[in-house]
């Protein structure tokens, strides 16, 4: 066996300390992502809390709905309101969110250059109308609501009245503007029976 001489084995140390440097900056690069969508999460669930305590408002969190035979897509939170059920996904984006409502994917701009994401506006109308569809709802009764950070810029196009997306400071006033619409109260059955639909295992909190 030839022994290793002293430059192989600078040159493979410095490869094995340049992979795991490498790793680290990943794991803080995801880790760092990882807690701002938490945080986000959290001043979002704390919002509609405070909003749906001054309302009398039902307020849900993390409810897992059927997206086909083997998989699920989250909802952050479900707010019902007097007149509305709102779907609401929280998204994490740093830059300017661009493109068109109904499309693929849109375009994220920052100082460092572009990129595309799944559009997550399509993900939200898709769980809407799931909710809707699992549970017998008229689909005019559901509002979808993407969230996103304060600092984020949003510049889409073409957003309909039922599937919106909204910073976190403007989402109390767009559900304000839901409930100024001409449309008939919820009836209490429909109500008790949405939320009698609803599993408990899939809900981890439940505020009024």
């Amino acid at each position: 066996m030839t022994l290793l001489n002293i430059s192989q084995k600078i040159y493979i140390s410095v490869a094995i300390l340049g992979g795991l440097i490498v790793l680290t900056l990943l794991f803080v690069l995801f880790y760092k992502n990882f807690l701002k969508g938490h945080r986000l999460k959290k001043l979002v669930g704390y919002k509609l809390y405070r909003f749906s305590n001054l309302n009398d408002y039902l307020l849900l969190h993390d409810y897992y709905v059927n997206i086909d035979d083997k998989s699920k897509g989250l909802v952050d939170h479900i707010l019902i309101t007097n007149k509305f059920i709102v779907v609401i996904n929280d998204y994490q984006v740093s830059g300017v969110l661009s493109g068109d409502y109904s499309s693929e994917q849109l375009k994220v701009t920052t100082n460092k250059g572009e990129k595309l994401i799944a559009n997550p506006l399509n993900y939200n109308r898709n769980l809407t109308k799931r909710i809707a569809l699992f549970n017998d709802l008229d689909n005019s009764f559901l509002k979808g609501v993407v969230v996103v950070n304060d600092d984020a810029v949003i510049n889409i196009d073409n957003i309909p009245a039922q599937y919106n997306i909204c910073t976190v400071s403007e989402l109390k006033k767009l559900i304000k503007e839901f409930d100024k619409e001409e449309v008939k109260p919820f009836k209490e059955d429909t109500v008790v029976r949405f939320i009698n639909n609803l599993s408990d295992k899939n809900s981890r909190g439940m505020n009024r």
